[in-house]
């Protein structure tokens, strides 16, 4: 006795409902792979971003103490923040890039306050100092930036 197609076609729903469930569930893994793999690379460039910190802090210092005012010790110092200036163009060119405010205000969803002063001349939430810069990559958040800010 041959299968008539009534007999076959439960088993061929059974399978593609199956082989469907299977490409969903892979199509799940491949999406979290993506993401675990864009969130190590965040981990990545927040690690780089503490070496570019550790440049402008030693950057600010020199400048702070007049070292880079003789002309032998500026040159050095040129050529030590040419470091900095390569590990910057990494960063750029995997999009990540400096949080800039150009309206001048806090935004809670780019930065986190670390100290306030008062300033009547000027607006509540306005940002009078960026402590440390912020980044982001591919239009999301790696790291805050911390700001002083105006509180009356």
């Amino acid at each position: 006795m041959t299968p008539t197609t009534m007999d076959i076609k439960p088993t061929i729903e059974e399978k593609m409902a199956d082989s469907l469930r299977q490409i969903v569930t892979l199509q799940n893994e491949k999406e979290q792979a993506e993401k675990n793999h864009e969130k190590e690379l965040d981990d990545i460039f927040a690690e780089v971003l503490t070496v570019i910190d550790t440049f402008q802090k030693s950057e600010a210092i020199i400048k702070e103490r007049g070292l880079d005012q003789e002309e032998n010790a500026s040159k050095a110092i040129k050529r030590l923040l040419n470091a900095k200036k390569k590990a910057l163009s990494v960063l750029e060119k995997f999009n990540v890039k400096k949080i800039e405010f150009d309206s001048g205000m806090v935004d809670d969803d780019l930065c986190t306050t670390v100290e306030t002063e008062p300033d009547a001349s000027r607006k509540n939430g306005e940002i009078i100092s960026i402590e440390k810069d912020g980044y982001t990559r591919n239009g999301h958040l790696i790291r805050r930036a911390e700001v002083v800010i105006v509180k009356n």
